[in-house]
């Protein structure tokens, strides 16, 4: 167990501690004590006064801790105790908590220029550094750093700061009890953080296959605090060969971008995220808000060309049906990576995404050629064929609705489709087989991102527009 006193020499003096400018005190870095007697009364005295004020000072902890009052707690009782300004500053150099006293308004120094007085970055301190005023690099009075480390990990830095008062004997000893605390804090809300992220991803597994009785489902639910009976869109987010995503962070990013419930899991080949839907929202722009948020996310991770399938509003009883719609989606994507557009959805696919996911890539793109061959030859006119036959599906197959949207009269929405049967055979107003050999052909060549025909977030902005209507 760690020592909660300062070391001590054979005569029962506080041992010598180097302060960051290399000088050193029998107070670490305190100054000089008045010369007492060694085992006399003043002497016996002054040690009965520091080994109380460190007693009570693990009485303190101690009752923070119990009382549940967190990292915040844990440092404002640091501060009564040493009667200084205190902060915790994680290694990204953000404050995490600091204390409260009217005078801790003082300015928040620089995490970097302290460690850079302490030594290495990859070589942290095991006991508390004093590093001297330097009005040069903006420390107008002295300052203790000790590291919040267990292990190898460091969680954070304890910085105190000389104010308002001067450091004493035993404020380092205290300064080092409260860094020892405040990394079994850490430890402790890790250990709980990953606990209730298994449980919640190992119900995120449960949901999609089905697999447990509704009595368990519910108990975990509970549990959690997780609606089971609320409807969600699922997130396929394919792997790639980059470094694997963190299920963890994408949720909890893609939670505090949508404002509702995420769950996640990892599977064999990618990560399943289950959203949950407001009852109050349409489904059509719930959906597009996750497509939208989910890209927000991944472009902050730094991974903008991650591939992802997203359904449909979904109920729980189809959500195994969902994983498998999102995943054929994604794997269109991923066949097809010529679009700029990597996170699409079921709608924007439609049943076409199962005879692309699954058949041979170069005989999907055969298949292309013969459906629309001519009608990618290059030729004048020719792009305005494609977008006329994209906007008659998009619109339920309405030469009227095509028209408004195109900007055309309606007799030209009709010359176009019978100049597109003359060069292709396919009869798209009347023929079902051909309206589906077309919509397929057409799915894919939107999948390489052809420039004749719109991304995929314009049906999706269409069919937003429809349900609000």
């Amino acid at each position: 167990m760690t020592a909660v006193f300062p070391p001590r020499t054979a005569c029962g003096q506080p041992s010598r501690t180097t302060v960051a400018t290399g000088a050193v005190s029998d107070a670490p870095g305190m100054g000089q004590a008045p010369a007492t007697v060694p085992g006399g009364p003043a002497d016996l005295a002054r040690r009965y006064r520091e080994l109380l004020r460190q007693y009570q000072a693990e009485l303190g902890f101690g009752a923070t801790v119990a009382a549940g009052r967190g990292i915040s707690g844990l440092v404002e009782t640091t501060a009564q105790l040493v009667g200084k300004v205190v902060w915790l500053i994680d290694p990204q150099h953000r404050v995490v908590a600091r204390s409260q006293a009217a005078w801790a308004q003082f300015r928040v120094p620089e995490l970097g220029s302290l460690r850079k007085v302490v030594g290495p970055a990859d070589e942290p301190p095991s006991r508390p550094v004093v590093i001297q005023a330097n009005p040069n690099a903006g420390l107008a009075r002295r300052h203790v750093l000790m590291p919040v480390r267990r292990g190898e990990q460091t969680f954070a830095w304890l910085v105190v700061a000389e104010v308002p008062t001067r450091f004493v004997n035993g404020d380092l000893a205290i300064i080092e009890r409260a860094a020892f605390h405040l990394a079994s804090e850490y430890s402790v809300q890790r250990r709980v953080a990953r606990a209730s992220w298994n449980a919640r991803a190992a119900l995120a597994r449960q949901l999609v296959r089905g697999s447990a009785a509704q009595s368990d489902l519910l108990a975990s639910a509970e549990y959690l605090g997780i609606r089971v009976d609320a409807a969600r869109v699922l997130v396929y987010l394919m792997d790639s060969g980059e470094q694997l995503l963190n299920e963890e962070d994408v949720a909890d990013q893609l939670a505090r971008e949508l404002g509702v419930e995420v769950l996640g899991s990892r599977g064999s080949e990618g990560t399943i995220l289950l959203v949950e839907a407001p009852d109050d929202v349409p489904p059509v722009t719930m959906v597009s808000r996750v497509k939208e948020s989910l890209t927000a996310v991944m472009a902050r991770l730094g991974r903008p060309q991650a591939v992802a399938g997203v359904s449909s509003v979904t109920r729980p009883d189809g959500l195994r049906r969902a994983y498998r719609e999102s995943r054929e989606v994604a794997l269109c994507v991923h066949r097809f990576a010529g679009s700029a557009t990597r996170i699409i959805t079921v709608d924007d696919l439609g049943p076409a995404r199962l005879f692309v996911a699954n058949s041979d890539v170069n005989a999907v793109r055969r298949y292309v050629r013969d459906v629309l061959g001519a009608l990618l030859d290059g030729r004048p006119g020719r792009a305005d064929l494609l977008r006329t036959l994209q906007c008659f599906f998009d619109t339920g197959r309405s030469v009227r609705e095509s028209a408004s949207r195109l900007g055309i009269h309606e007799n030209t929405v009709r010359l176009r489709l019978n100049k597109i049967y003359e060069l292709t055979g396919l009869d798209v107003a009347a023929n079902s087989n051909d309206q589906l050999s077309a919509q397929t052909a057409l799915l894919v060549l939107r999948l390489e991102g052809h420039p004749a025909l719109s991304p995929f977030e314009s049906s999706a902005e269409v069919r937003s527009t429809q349900e609000s209507a």
